[in-house]
């Protein structure tokens, strides 16, 4: 079966395309902004910051995962690992932002560079996972293994002429 000749999946397949790589840039976004707070911030004003967000949940649930886990996260961040996450985010953001504006402006280029290099930060994300066994780095794998999963069907479409059969 020809998933491109079906009017009705290639269409479901587009629009997941289409909203999966907004997501990446929105997310994009987001990163460059933390990579950005944690760079002119210091330790103490981020755990402030964080204490402050997570503090409500705190008061009315002690055992608040959610919060909890902030306050850990704030207090587990040194010197040195702040400076990684700041040029982790802020690369990260960009490069989501520049391979999915490309990708929705259908440069053909950005497929397989967009493949390799989710793919390989899916591999780093599998490192940091063994390490920290973060439920939140799991999903985040996942999210991005689909999204290289659709950039690949979107790629193969694109190469696929539509005159052609494919068996």
């Amino acid at each position: 079966m020809n998933i491109f000749k079906d009017a009705k999946l290639r269409k479901i397949i587009d629009r997941t395309f289409e909203i999966s790589v907004l997501l990446k840039a929105f997310f994009g976004f987001f990163e460059i902004l933390g990579g950005i707070l944690f760079a002119i911030s210091d330790r103490f004003i981020t755990n402030n910051f964080i204490i402050r967000i997570a503090q409500q949940e705190i008061t009315e649930d002690s055992n608040d995962l959610i919060a909890n886990f902030l306050i850990k996260s704030a207090d587990s961040l040194a010197n040195g690992s702040q400076v990684f996450a700041v040029v982790y985010l802020i690369f990260h953001g960009v490069v989501n932002i520049f391979l999915a504006v490309s990708l929705l402006k259908n440069k053909l280029w950005a497929y397989p560079w967009a493949m390799a290099l989710f793919s390989g930060f899916i591999i780093y994300q599998i490192y940091r996972y063994f390490h920290t066994y973060s439920l939140e780095l799991l999903f985040l794998m996942i999210f991005d293994a689909f999204i290289v999963f659709i950039i690949w069907l979107e790629y193969k479409r694109k190469k696929t002429p539509i005159n052609k059969k494919v068996e």
